[in-house]
């Protein structure tokens, strides 16, 4: 299992009113999507949303939380502003922050 985390499904995820991503606090809102969409990253409001669904399985809101959070470095760093798209770029970008956000927050799970 990923995050080394125990699975627990159907086991109801306490919500995180927020987390901090490179200094900056991201405040985190919950929704239903009738869509399927499981989360959303909203750089320029320094949120980020993930579905109720998630709460439902620990795993699936761990990941998706890091999803989000990979995407909201990535815009932090200003990788998403590159006019050329560098895989060695973001490759260090995942390696160099978001790996150690994933160990600063494995409490959070």
């Amino acid at each position: 299992m990923p995050w080394g985390g125990r699975h627990t499904k159907n086991t109801i995820m306490r919500k995180l009113r927020n987390v901090t991503v490179l200094g900056h606090k991201i405040d985190i809102e919950y929704k239903t999507w009738h869509d399927g969409q499981f989360g959303s990253c909203d750089p320029d409001n320094r949120s980020i949303k993930l579905s109720h669904a998630c709460l439902k399985d620990d795993e699936l809101h761990w990941a998706t939380l890091v999803h989000e959070v990979m995407h909201m470095i990535i815009w932090l760093t200003g990788v998403s502003h590159m006019e050329e798209n560098n895989e060695e770029v973001y490759v260090r970008c995942i390696e160099n922050l978001v790996l150690p956000w994933i160990d600063e927050n494995k409490h959070r799970k």
